[in-house]
């Protein structure tokens, strides 16, 4: 399950390359040779999830981005991102009590 707290990253494996301004992003796994191409939003998602910062802060930072809604927004990248975690493209743990405690 997505929440605010949880922090994403690329998985071991997962090779992402932005293709510029407009134009998306391509994913490769390595492990099963699958290349995924990416719009805009997955791409400026994939972007920001560095393995540090949380889901509630990434949204918050595209949100700056996107001209949408915050709940939309929130709502929609909750979904990419759990669709994400399925195909193995990310990767997510909850922060360490240190982490939430900054």
């Amino acid at each position: 399950m997505v929440n605010d707290t949880t922090v994403f990253a690329l998985a071991d494996g997962v090779s992402y390359q932005p293709l510029g301004a407009g134009e998306g992003a391509v994913v490769l796994t390595v492990g099963s040779g699958q290349l995924y191409t990416c719009n805009d939003t997955t791409a400026a998602f994939l972007g920001e999830v560095d393995g540090q910062r949380t889901f509630g802060e990434v949204v918050e930072d595209l949100h700056r981005i996107f001209e949408v809604p915050r709940d939309a927004l929130h709502h929609d990248l909750a979904e990419l991102a759990g669709t994400l975690l399925t195909e193995g493209i990310v990767c997510a743990r909850q922060p360490k009590t240190s982490d939430t405690l900054r």
